[in-house]
């Protein structure tokens, strides 16, 4: 019986950490992909928790806000406008975390913040083509 159950929490583990990797994967590989999905669940969460709407309303919403970003990204002045955008969204919020781990250091809050833009603009990019 112990077997079984050291199976099952194996199995858990390794499914969990092929879903980490499948999320990393697509943050890496396909950046426009993944924040349109991003910002479609937002939308549809915030549908619903700030307007009260039905459920099938804020998916019907997330959706439209998902197609609309893939859409947009897809033309040309679009691209660079949420690409910039997301672009300095992604680095604030690593710069973040490493503010919150290194103490508190505006240092590192601004080496990464630098850097982590110039590396989510080389992504999304990258992804473009």
């Amino acid at each position: 019986m112990g077997y079984l159950a050291a199976m099952d929490i194996e199995l858990i583990l390794s499914l969990i950490i092929c879903f980490i990797f499948m999320v990393v994967g697509l943050f890496l590989g396909h950046i426009i992909l993944f924040d349109s999905i991003v910002l479609g669940i937002i939308a549809g969460v915030c549908c619903g928790q700030f307007l009260t709407l039905h459920p099938a309303l804020c998916l019907v919403a997330g959706l439209a806000v998902f197609a609309g970003m893939l859409f947009l990204q897809k033309t040309s002045f679009g691209f660079w406008i949420i690409g910039v955008l997301l672009s300095a969204v992604w680095a604030f919020i690593f710069a973040f975390f490493a503010y919150a781990f290194a103490g508190e250091d505006m240092i590192w809050f601004y080496v990464v913040m630098g850097l982590a833009f110039i590396g989510m603009l080389f992504l999304h990019i990258r992804a473009r083509d």
